[in-house]
């Protein structure tokens, strides 16, 4: 016990003792944030786009565009509100949220200009560069020149000028709303009223979503029962990343020892099962580490989120209360310990039989391949996570941590349960078992990568030696 502690204390002081520890520390907050920031900081830093629009049809579909712009605001909002509403359900407070967020965003990126000289001939060299044109942020470049001409019933034609390849968003709008204005005009033509049409256009059901195990009162389903769903999900792709970052940990640590001969001093000492051990222990410290670190930051943050949310009265309270769900987070901190087990123990052995990291290579791509398919099956089903394929996959003992970790939100049988759970601790001591023995011949070079191989060569002759 006392080699196992001492390789264990020096796997995790090898890892916390370095500048590399720290800096994957701080990577995952600041990853975060980069990824939340970054968008927000490109759309706030976007250049305000100045634009010469001339209607020569006398005004008409200058004002259709710009009644079709407000249209496109409030559908923009409403395409939000659904697609979080199929997430987590009705919920007035991320609605007015993302009201509030749609007309704070709302206009400033495109600012119409009206020149004394709207021939295109004298706005060319404005559109170039050649020339600037005078604006409240001082002499800038002309975006576009957009000229309108026809009429609803004959067809409208828009002549866009501009040298921007990329910024369709002017182009689009325009069309956008001129092809509503065409569509609406020939449904009056037709005989219909814009009241009328105005009335249909905003015809949408109310629906009420109730759980039958429920009395009326208490039937309607709230955001807070939803929740899980997504929170489970997410704790699979979670568990999937840090088992697979903490496995390539081990990996790349023993091929290091093993090429500089540390792995035989250790052998010297100490016997090969306590090398195995000591190493999965250690390195499982530093996850922990890792791990209870992060939660920390994340409960701090939504808890300060949700002191700056409370004017809003945003869910935060729903989701904290889904993500410290002691049902998830208990079982994830399960199939953590075994699936990093099994898969801690091939890495080890795996490298145990490499030299160097491109032998390595060859070995990791099926176990790779095997690792991923959770994701995939987790991602094309997650609208369906009571799928038959879904819960025949949770029953595959190396996928069994990340799906049923998908499942548990929707109180899969207990049998599911029992049954994955003992498959999966069963396979995990086999694994465990296998990967020591190759650890084992791999440390005393009886075999090495080559001796796998050779396991797949069926039917194929050995070459005889020259005498």
């Amino acid at each position: 016990m006392r080699a196992i502690y001492l390789i264990a204390r020096r796997e995790f002081l090898s890892y916390v003792a370095t500048w590399g520890f720290w800096l994957s520390l701080a990577s995952m907050p600041l990853f975060m944030g980069l990824g939340i920031g970054i968008p927000i900081l490109i759309e706030s830093s976007q250049p305000t786009r100045y634009y010469v629009l001339v209607d020569e049809t006398g005004g008409s579909l200058e004002q259709a565009i710009f009644e079709g712009a407000e249209a496109s605001r409030i559908a923009e909002q409403e395409r939000a509100v659904q697609a979080i509403t199929e997430l987590v359900g009705d919920s007035p407070q991320i609605e007015a949220a993302i009201a509030s967020q749609t007309l704070e965003n709302d206009g400033g990126r495109y600012v119409r200009i009206s020149p004394d000289e709207i021939g295109l001939a004298t706005l060319r060299p404005y559109l170039t560069g050649d020339a600037l044109v005078d604006t409240p942020e001082g002499e800038q470049p002309l975006f576009a020149a957009v000229y309108l001409r026809g009429n609803a019933v004959d067809g409208i034609e828009i002549e866009y000028w501009s040298t921007n390849l990329t910024d369709a968003g002017l182009r689009t709008q325009f069309r956008r709303s001129l092809r509503d204005y065409m569509q609406q005009s020939r449904l009056r033509d037709a005989g219909i009223s814009a009241e009328l049409i105005e009335t249909v256009n905003a015809l949408s059901p109310t629906v009420r979503e109730l759980n039958p195990l429920r009395t009326e009162e208490a039937a309607e389903v709230t955001v807070a029962e939803r929740l899980p769903l997504i929170v489970g999900a997410g704790f699979a792709f979670g568990l999937w990343m840090v088992i697979f970052s903490v496995v390539n940990m081990l990996l790349t640590a023993m091929i290091e020892e093993k090429g500089n001969k540390i792995l035989d001093m250790m052998l010297a000492s100490c016997r090969h099962h306590e090398i195995l051990i000591g190493k999965l222990l250690g390195v499982a410290m530093v996850s922990a580490t890792l791990l209870l670190t992060w939660g920390s930051l994340a409960i701090g943050s939504g808890i300060t989120i949700q002191q700056f949310a409370s004017a809003t009265d945003m869910p935060i309270a729903d989701i904290l209360a889904a993500v410290l769900d002691p049902g998830l987070i208990l079982p994830a901190v399960g199939y953590f310990i075994i699936g990093y087990m099994m898969y801690g123990a091939i890495f080890l052995a795996i490298g145990s039989l490499c030299e160097t990291l491109q032998d390595a290579q060859s070995l990791m791509s099926p176990i790779l391949l095997v690792m991923m398919a959770p994701l995939f099956i987790i991602m094309t089903a997650f609208d369906s996570p009571d799928s038959p394929v879904v819960a025949i996959a949770s029953w595959i003992p190396v996928w069994t941590p990340f799906i049923m970790l998908a499942r548990l939100p929707l109180d899969p049988p207990l049998f599911d349960l029992v049954g994955t759970t003992a498959v999966m601790l069963t396979t995990a001591l086999i694994v465990t078992w296998t990967a020591g023995r190759l650890f084992r011949m791999g440390a005393l070079n009886h075999a090495n990568q080559d001796t796998i191989k050779g396991w797949f060569s069926f039917g194929k002759k050995k070459p005889v030696s020259e005498a």
